[in-house]
């Protein structure tokens, strides 16, 4: 009897710059690791490795350029799948700027970078709202790049718009090597509620202080798979940030020896079967 196919991996969050051209606002001096270009030809050959099918392309930069080069190269390399891309939420003709992009079949969603922003309010101001509302209106995803202190606004995001598909980024960056994750706890529990909202495993080692292991993440990873269960959680390298932690192979392992043993329908769902929902990969 033949086998079943195996179900296609998907990194969920990764990025990719042009160190002569990208808006690489976030950058620190002292992250010299980082300081040079990153094409999907560099990350092909570490996806192989590790039996990883496809890509997500994640925003990090906040440029038309940026996002536009993007999309250019979900035309030269198949393997990667989509776009969430970056656009002012607040400007008045969102709607017409996100209608430009999603001309693209490539262009999936945008990522709201309250991380970014000064104001801890800024992802439930009236502008911003009605830009996400746009967002919802044409039925593109949204990436939430928080932290704990702006978890209490995610649920007015969540009932406001209850048909948004909408993910919180490396499981809004728990505090693990601080050790307060008290806070963090609460807020995410806060989201069980809204089943169009997941998380995504990514991000994390980097969150984990010098040395991370799975033993490490493995409290916030199993609180996560408690709270939201395997259909709320979607897994992404955050390559090449990760490389600030550990090298990609490296980071897929210690994700998956902190998931522990799972039944094989959930850990295809956790790195796949909702990606490709949610993302609406082909």
């Amino acid at each position: 009897m033949a086998q079943p196919a195996r179900k296609p991996v998907v990194d969920t969050h990764n990025h990719f710059w042009d160190i002569e051209r990208s808006d690489l606002y976030w950058m620190r001096p002292d992250q010299t690791t980082l300081r040079r270009s990153f094409t999907p030809a560099d990350l092909r050959p570490e996806m192989e490795a590790v039996g990883v099918d496809r890509s997500v392309i994640v925003q990090a930069a906040h440029s038309d350029w940026d996002n536009r080069w993007w999309l250019r190269l979900t035309e030269e390399y198949p393997f990667v799948g989509a776009v969430i891309g970056w656009v002012d939420l607040a400007r008045p003709d969102v709607g017409a700027v996100l209608d430009d992009y999603r001309r693209h079949p490539a262009f999936r969603g945008v990522r709201a970078t309250a991380e970014d922003v000064g104001d801890p309010d800024w992802i439930v101001s009236p502008a911003v709202q009605r830009g996400i509302g746009e967002v919802a209106a044409r039925d593109l995803a949204l990436d939430l790049l928080v932290r704990t202190p702006h978890l209490p606004h995610v649920p007015r995001l969540a009932e406001a718009f209850p048909d948004l598909r909408m993910v919180v980024d490396h499981l809004a960056k728990p505090p693990i090597a601080g050790g307060d994750l008290d806070p963090w706890y609460r807020g995410m529990e806060d989201l069980t509620p809204y089943p169009h909202l997941s998380c995504k495993l990514s991000g994390l080692l980097t969150e984990a202080g010098p040395d991370p292991t799975a033993a490490t993440i493995r409290p916030v990873v199993q609180f996560a798979l408690d709270t939201f269960g395997a259909l709320r959680l979607m897994w992404g390298s955050d390559w090449p940030v990760c490389l600030l932690a550990a090298d990609y192979r490296t980071t897929f392992r210690i994700m998956t020896e902190a998931l522990g043993p799972l039944p094989e329908h959930q850990r295809a769902q956790i790195f796949g079967g909702n990606a490709a929902q949610f993302y609406r990969l082909g």
